[in-house]
């Protein structure tokens, strides 16, 4: 067993991989003391697409999808879940993934509250093994966004279905979601996990010390020669964070 940023994996055999993932969200739903108003299937989105995104910037397969909700089964339960089979869509393989989990039957509750457990499979042969190298340039691709600003243009963020296009690019080395740590922190983890250390760029224009929330936008390690394919490419908004060395 080992880490690698915030997967847990273990080698389950010879040529297999099990890498499991997590996120969880509290006070954010449409229930009586929730701080963040959100309809349920919104919040079963967010909180999903985050882990998801995490195992599969590895190259994994999810396998199941566990949900230990707070809240009553009706109607809250049921409205997660289908945020949950909304955000696992892009995948294309809905059937193939199994959703279990649990809700609170007990004890009435008055704000919302979930976690959310992926556990996913990859060949050793298939694990991403394109590492950021020196001179490359890291961009933060969309907007850091939280709470009730998630409720502004959806354009502006990242998303599952970018990032299953962006490891196909040639030119991209890494991608690492940005959550509420902000992108500071995880330059920080993207430089050490590829053995490098950062320079950041002379002119910022975006705060790189505040939550992105439910990885509204990530970091991407790319040639430098390929940054203009990559704006031709989005139409998220892009930034030059720093340049690895």
């Amino acid at each position: 067993m080992f880490k690698f940023r915030d997967l847990t994996i273990f080698d389950i055999s010879p040529e297999l991989r099990m890498v499991i993932s997590c996120d969880s969200s509290g006070g954010i739903g449409d229930k009586e003391r929730d701080v963040v108003k959100v309809d349920p299937e919104v919040l079963g989105y967010f909180t999903t697409q985050v882990a998801l995104m995490e195992l599969v910037a590895t190259g994994s397969k999810p396998i199941s999808i566990i949900n230990t909700l707070g809240v009553e089964m009706n109607e809250t339960g049921k409205r997660i879940i289908e945020g949950i089979k909304r955000a696992i869509k892009p995948l294309n393989m809905n059937e193939d993934i199994m959703i279990t989990g649990s809700t609170e039957e007990n004890i009435p509750v008055c704000q919302t509250s979930m976690g959310i457990t992926i556990v996913g499979l990859i060949e050793k042969s298939k694990w991403r093994v394109i590492k950021a190298e020196k001179n490359d340039v890291v961009v933060a691709i969309g907007i850091p966004k939280v709470g009730n600003e998630l409720a502004s243009d959806m354009s502006e963020f990242f998303s599952l279905d970018l990032m299953l296009e962006l490891i196909n690019k040639p030119y991209v080395k890494d991608i690492l979601p940005v959550g509420s740590k902000g992108i500071a922190y995880e330059l920080g983890v993207m430089a050490s996990t590829n053995g490098l250390k950062y320079e950041l760029a002379e002119k910022i224009e975006m705060d790189i010390n505040k939550t992105a929330g439910p990885a509204t936008c990530a970091l991407i390690a790319i040639d430098r020669e390929g940054y203009e394919d990559l704006k031709e490419s989005v139409s998220i908004p892009l930034n030059i964070i720093a340049k690895l060395y």
